[in-house]
């Protein structure tokens, strides 16, 4: 009796995509991505309703007035009014101006306009400048939710903005026009001026071009009103003697500011130098958006750009170097926004 010829056995190997898609629908697997998501969901929904708490608290309160934003309000309607513009304070000391007139000067169309609605602009750009801190905005919501970022957002500073010039600058040539005049407000955004020079040659017309602009524009400023600059000038010294003792302030000598400052200015100095020898962008930027006149520990919140500057890189390459934990580790971070999913499949 005939017998039909054995089937052949295909022995060619499974392509590697359709292995990870057999093993992404085991139980198990299935289990881990609903209790990651629980998880997740319910950590966010935690920490979200006490935030939303907060601002229904504050809205209720005057419509949640800014802190800071209240001090450049308060100068443009001083200037506008012909009130002084400077005053000595203390540290926790309300309305307080302390950036060089000229800036006083260009926000006087803001005095025209009710505070509360400058307060929420600028919360607004603020948000738009966090996004682009951090890369999604995914990451941007759960940044949001941390108690340094959200308490700048309540704050109203120039935070966000000069850390996206900063970041800015680093990634386009463009952005090295903004930084004298970041330079003036904080101190540490000049610090990529020199590093720029020295690692980017292409960066040293638009370096030169700004630092002439601003120059020339502080000379009109001057002109419309020494005085001001007088007064500005005068600020250093009790400012210089200042206790800087209070909430989220992080200081090296409390009890005198200048000092404290001198000496966080020579440790940032000597980060640029090593980010030079090295050509780290990363250490610059760390450099440039943590050094200024009074550091509290909300403004470190605006590190978050060493995510897409730095990090996202090296998490990229140890998630593709393969292993059930770099795998496991990064789901969560394609789930945010912060790394694209795999093309052959996998997370």
């Amino acid at each position: 009796m005939d017998h039909a010829p054995p089937t052949p056995i295909d022995t060619t190997p499974a392509p590697a995509g359709s292995r990870r898609r057999s093993l992404s629908s085991l139980p198990g697997r299935a289990t881990y991505e609903a209790l990651w998501q629980v998880f997740a969901v319910s950590l966010l929904l935690v920490v979200g309703v006490q935030v939303a708490a907060s601002v229904l608290a504050q809205i209720q309160f005057g419509w949640w007035p800014a802190y800071d934003t209240n001090a450049y309000w308060l100068a443009a309607s001083h200037l506008l009014h012909g009130q002084p513009l400077y005053q000595e304070s203390v540290i926790t000391g309300s309305g307080i101006y302390k950036y060089p007139p000229i800036f006083a000067q260009l926000a006087i169309p803001i005095a025209l306009v009710p505070e509360t609605f400058v307060d929420w602009a600028w919360r607004i750009v603020g948000t738009m400048c966090l996004r682009y801190l951090c890369g999604s905005w995914r990451l941007t919501l759960l940044a949001s939710l941390q108690w340094p970022i959200w308490l700048e957002f309540s704050f109203g500073n120039v935070t966000f903005e000069l850390a996206a010039v900063c970041l800015f600058a680093l990634r386009d040539r463009r952005g090295a026009y903004l930084l004298p005049w970041c330079a003036a407000l904080k101190v540490g955004p000049g610090l990529l001026i020199p590093y720029l020079w020295l690692t980017k040659p292409d960066y040293r017309r638009p370096l030169a071009v700004g630092c002439a602009v601003f120059a020339a524009a502080c000379a009109v400023s001057a002109a419309l009103g020494a005085g001001l600059w007088v007064d500005y000038l005068g600020t250093f010294v009790w400012e210089a003697a200042s206790d800087l003792q209070a909430w989220f302030v992080v200081a090296v000598v409390p009890n005198h500011g200048g000092l404290d400052f001198a000496i966080r200015l020579a440790i940032a100095s000597v980060a640029v130098l090593l980010a030079i020898r090295w050509r780290a962008d990363w250490l610059a930027f760390v450099a440039a958006v943590a050094t200024m006149p009074i550091l509290t520990l909300t403004r470190l919140g605006v590190l978050v750009g060493l995510w897409p500057l730095w990090l996202q890189g090296k998490a990229e390459a140890w998630r593709r170097r393969g292993g059930r934990v770099s795998q496991a580790a990064s789901e969560g971070l394609v789930r945010l926004g912060m790394l694209p999913p795999l093309e052959n499949g996998g997370v």
